[in-house]
């Protein structure tokens, strides 16, 4: 038996979850109608019987159609690989380690040499502490072979290769604000590619591609009145729903130095870091002021930095934003879970932001608080 979760989101579309695979998808409501009856049974000659009640076809139609909700299905169930590997690495030598605090807690990070120490500490350096505190949980991260070694207090955490240092940045990042809220991470329901800013305990999530502007607007919100929250790792606790504090350095990619200067003085002071050949030269602005603690979050804008196009901000279907966001969205696996998450889609409110003027940028967001 199938086990999946279906919800209506809108007047025209249902979304799905797949356990096997952790999937989501969003139907219209004519194939939902369909979908639902063949995930309810698997005999092809019944699942024919029953569509032919509700469908006026040809007959060499209904095969088709059986045939066709078999390959969604499996396609729909197809278990994501997760391989465990077993591994008897460990680390050879400790180059440096490194306490950073926030929340109360403390966590140390032992580096093997300065390459793997550069991947985490340019992000997080403001965190950094040199008084003595009790440790909550220790991080190892080293290389070998071409790979990235995470331990978290002596157990193994996972390895990632060059190509999928993005994963391996995550999947620390989901480490470290797990050991600083003392939570694991099964006690989280997503993490989203996405910056976040909030105002009187409301939190607005600020999605979009790499390069679309959302730490840049976030830079400008966190300077006109909001605080800053997070920037492209925002994580949702299970139990309230609610967005949590990230603590890392905003990301400024090279072309928003300029406007960056001119908000902070300091900004000039800080060291360029050259990321990648698609982020090129970034600097990590530490948050003037950033709290520990959660934020109702009902809110998602998409944002769009146009240099030649217009102000606006319009409110989209949430079929449509949902489809933009989840790709880069990691969901825990469980049906708790995702009936989590599809609740809290279902209460939220998405809108496209198109600017290039940020004062008109921010009247537009002021309007939503």
């Amino acid at each position: 038996m199938i086990s999946y979760l279906s919800q209506e989101i809108s007047d025209n579309a249902d979304i799905y979850w797949f356990e096997s695979s952790n999937k989501y998808v969003i139907v219209d409501k004519s194939f939902s109608e369909i979908l639902s009856i063949k995930l309810g049974e698997k005999d092809d000659d019944k699942f024919i019987e029953k569509i032919k009640k509700t469908l006026d076809l040809a007959e060499e139609n209904y095969s088709k159609i059986a045939q066709e909700m078999n390959e969604f299905i499996l396609e729909c169930t197809k278990p994501s690989i997760n391989e465990i590997i077993e591994t008897k690495t460990t680390p050879k030598r400790i180059y440096e380690n490194i306490c950073y605090r926030f929340n109360k807690k403390t966590v140390r990070v032992n580096f093997d040499s300065e390459l793997t120490k550069n991947l985490i500490h340019p992000k997080f350096f403001h965190l950094q502490t040199n008084e003595e505190y009790e440790i909550s949980a220790e991080l190892t991260i080293f290389s070998e072979n071409n790979k990235i070694f995470m331990f978290k207090d002596k157990e193994y955490i996972g390895e990632w290769d060059k190509k999928n240092m993005h994963e391996f940045q995550g999947k620390f990042s989901m480490e470290l604000t797990s050991s600083f809220y003392g939570k694991i991470e099964n006690d989280w329901m997503g993490v989203f590619h996405a910056s976040a800013i909030g105002k009187n305990n409301n939190a607005i999530m600020l999605t979009g591609d790499s390069g679309n502007g959302k730490s840049s607007l976030a830079t400008i919100l966190s300077a006109n009145g909001y605080d800053f929250i997070s920037d492209d790792f925002t994580p949702i606790l299970c139990n309230d729903s609610h967005v949590y504090s990230f603590p890392s350095a905003i990301s400024i990619k090279e072309s928003f130095f300029d406007q960056a200067s001119s908000i902070f003085n300091e900004f000039e002071e800080l060291e360029s870091v050259y990321v990648n050949d698609i982020k090129g030269w970034v600097k990590y602005l530490p948050p003037k002021s950033q709290n520990a603690g959660s934020f109702n979050c009902n809110k998602v804008i998409h944002v769009n930095y146009d240099e030649k196009g217009s102000n606006e901000l319009l409110k989209i279907d949430n079929t449509i934003a949902i489809k933009q966001f989840l790709p880069d969205a990691w969901i825990a696996s469980s049906k708790k879970h995702a009936k989590k998450f599809i609740t809290w889609i279902i209460n939220t409110d998405f809108y496209s932001l198109h600017y290039n003027d940020n004062q008109k940028a921010i009247k537009l967001i002021n309007k939503l608080i």
